[in-house]
């Protein structure tokens, strides 16, 4: 019998939890000192268990069976040393011990049928979480949507802790957004059949161009009806895009700038969620992260693809009920969230142009709920010598008095936004230019050759 006692065995985890079970009955087989050791084979359980969970192999691929290229990763027995930090003697006899593990005689056959095992560290790990997730689904959209206790508990093991969440190289996907951040102004659009229409948005243009008032609009990706939120765009160019105008529509196009600190979780790095290097695979609460962390750049993934008009109610529901969570998380306080356009390709730079929504409590801006017009408007200007005029819009913002304290009510979140006076554009829909990724339909003589499938 082999024996290890927890001087020879270096990673600080497995070494805890194997002190409970070592004895000075037995000497260490690795080193001259009479220090309590156990059986070698506990040690081969935990290191079967870590590799079952979070390694697959990578010796078998085609490339390196046909093509006898190199295994990507590493060999069984560096894996094994690395892992459990013994030395080469000890994660030698682990390497032997495993393969008797593995070797099934009934039928005479391996779980890894190859003598020179390579392994690599899986991208995602098994996990109950999106079977847990269908069934929220299921229960928001057959049982309730509020006070659903499935619903909490579901959110809160996935988003308990964002503010802690970090990408490989330490980025938080929590962002500063406001005043002297990178997110210091968002562009907004909104579209315009008229241009009679459009003069009278132009007349209150805080309030035209912004987030609608409470009771108010129809649901978006990240808000149910009638609660306010602010759709806008990290650039005029993406916030064009993004309203899909139809051709002879005027878009108009304004920029508002962030007057107070906000904090927004950004779900392109949301999905690069790393676990931290710190964490122990032989740790139970490693595999818990691992499978949060696979979660969420599911997630990610999820609540920033195309949804088609027909399903936007359906497909919308799940994105709504994430928001609201979001937006009441009492530790993270978000007050909105970043996701890409999938209506603009990349700058160019490798960042593809990001869309914003703010919730109520950061939607509102300076003068949104004036009851009075804000700016006096002329869209045309005619010629002094005929009839003729042409486009020409001119805008003249009218001071407006702020409100009295006694309208100030609670409920009414601080303005965070601020209109920039000078950013708004007027943009004439000429044409629109679609790029597609073309199939050719193939046709085949034989009909049976389809309907055999």
């Amino acid at each position: 019998m082999t024996y290890i006692c927890a001087n020879c065995i270096g990673e600080p985890v497995l070494r805890s939890l194997l002190v409970a079970a070592m004895s000075h009955e037995n000497s260490c087989t690795y080193c001259d000192h009479d220090f309590p050791s156990v059986e070698l084979w506990k040690i081969v359980e935990k290191c079967d268990q870590v590799l079952t969970t979070y390694y697959e192999l990578s010796s078998q691929t085609m490339a390196v069976v046909h093509y006898d290229r190199i295994p990507a990763g590493k060999d069984l027995l560096t894996t094994i040393q690395e892992l459990a930090v013994v030395s080469e003697s000890a994660a030698t006899d682990i390497v032997e011990t495993l393969g008797h593990i593995w070797y099934d005689n009934d039928s005479r056959e391996s779980k890894y049928p190859d003598d020179d095992l390579w392994f690599v560290l899986r991208s995602t790990v098994e996990s109950p979480l999106l079977t847990e997730w269908s069934k929220m689904e299921n229960s928001l959209r057959n049982e309730a949507r509020y006070l659903n206790p499935k619903v909490t508990a579901f959110m809160e093991s996935i988003f308990g802790g964002i503010s802690n969440a970090h990408t490989e190289d330490g980025t938080p996907v929590l962002v500063d957004a406001g005043p002297d951040t990178r997110y210091s102004t968002f562009h907004r659009a909104r579209v315009f059949q008229s241009d009679r229409d459009m003069a009278e948005a132009l007349q209150h243009p805080e309030k035209s161009l912004g987030s609608p008032p409470s009771g108010i609009g129809s649901g978006g990706r990240m808000n149910a009806a009638g609660l306010p939120a602010f759709y806008g765009a990290t650039d005029a160019k993406t916030a064009l895009a993004e309203v899909r105008p139809p051709v002879g529509s005027y878009v108009v196009v304004a920029s508002f700038s962030v007057i107070r600190p906000l904090k927004l979780l950004d779900l392109r790095l949301l999905g690069q969620v790393q676990l931290a290097q710190s964490l122990s695979l032989f740790d139970e609460a490693t595999l818990v992260a691992a499978q949060r962390r696979d979660f969420l750049r599911m997630l990610s993934t999820r609540m920033t693809s195309p949804v088609m008009p027909e399903n936007q109610d359906r497909n919308y529901l799940i994105t709504q009920v994430v928001a609201d969570y979001l937006v009441m998380h009492a530790q993270a306080s978000i007050d909105g969230i970043i996701y890409p356009s999938v209506q603009v390709d990349d700058d160019g730079m490798g960042e593809r142009n990001a869309n914003v929504v703010l919730f109520h409590k950061a939607a509102t801006a300076i003068n949104a709920d004036s009851e009075n017009v804000t700016a006096a408007v002329d869209l045309w200007e005619q010629e002094e010598d005929g009839p003729r005029e042409y486009f020409k819009p001119k805008i003249s913002y009218i001071q407006v008095k702020p409100l009295y304290p006694y309208q100030q009510a609670e409920f009414r979140p601080k303005p965070a936004l601020e209109l920039v006076k000078d950013s708004i554009e007027i943009h004439r829909v000429m044409s629109v230019e679609i790029r597609t990724d073309p199939t050719v339909v193939e046709v085949v003589s034989d009909p049976a050759s389809i309907w055999g499938r």
